[in-house]
């Protein structure tokens, strides 16, 4: 069995990952060959099966389980896309969803829009922008799921985040070994932004014995104050 197999068995129970495999499949071979290979991942070799696919989609599934009958059509947005991790992987489990790949940086943006063309991922649309300027455009407070992976730490990520999920929206976020102190800190970003920790699931051990879920749930409109302007956010984090 090859890898591919092997993320097939983990979500077996899923149609729509189970007809993805051939598309995440060629997705790969895209981010190999690209000019910017070694900037989309520095996962090499069949760990990347596990590290980059089967970690976003273990995100969408413990994601799906608070969204309940919201998830079967659903307007999605992932912030600092990168080679498409989650967020294109998700897009393409889910092509029935409209998928909103936010990347600040033109040459991965790029890379995801030639990428969703190859696979036929005619619900993504990639917005090259930072995802404070994104938080103030036509997706703010439209999204009924909201993810970043690797992007910042949790007070600074909700900041990106928040401000595009709407009212009652989930916003989903993988987080490692630091999550209890990031949280912990994370306290005065949630009540100004008006949303609250939902719950922490772990990712199943076959697909990561470390990974685990931060899920928050938008309570209302995101006061107009949020998100600041580019790079204050991180400069200044909210509670600091």
């Amino acid at each position: 069995m090859s890898e591919w197999d092997d993320l097939a068995g983990l979500f077996a129970g899923d149609a729509g990952v189970l007809a993805a495999v051939p598309r995440l499949a060629r997705h790969w071979e895209l981010a190999q060959a690209s000019p910017e290979a070694g900037r989309l991942t520095a996962v090499e070799g069949t760990a990347a099966v596990r590290r980059q696919y089967a970690e976003s989609l273990e995100l969408l599934r413990l994601a799906e389980g608070l969204l309940g009958d919201e998830r079967a059509v659903v307007r999605y947005a992932d912030i600092g896309s990168g080679g498409g991790w989650p967020g294109l992987v998700i897009a393409c489990a889910r092509p029935g969803w409209e998928v909103h790949l936010v990347e600040p940086l033109q040459k991965r943006a790029r890379f995801l829009e030639a990428a969703a063309r190859e696979l036929g991922c005619g619900n993504v649309t990639v917005h090259a922008l930072r995802a404070e300027e994104a938080g103030r455009g036509p997706l703010r407070e439209a999204c009924g799921l909201v993810t970043a992976r690797a992007v910042a730490e949790l007070r600074v990520v909700l900041e990106y985040t928040v401000p595009l999920a709407a009212a009652g929206g989930v916003i989903a976020l993988p987080k490692g070994s630091r999550l209890e102190e990031e949280l912990a800190a994370a306290g005065p970003a949630m009540t100004a932004l008006g949303c609250e920790l939902a719950g922490v699931a772990p990712m199943r051990p076959a697909v990561s014995e470390t990974v685990r879920v931060a899920v928050f749930r938008k309570a209302g409109p995101c006061p107009a104050a949020y998100p600041r302007r580019p790079g204050v956010p991180e400069r200044r984090p909210l509670g600091s």
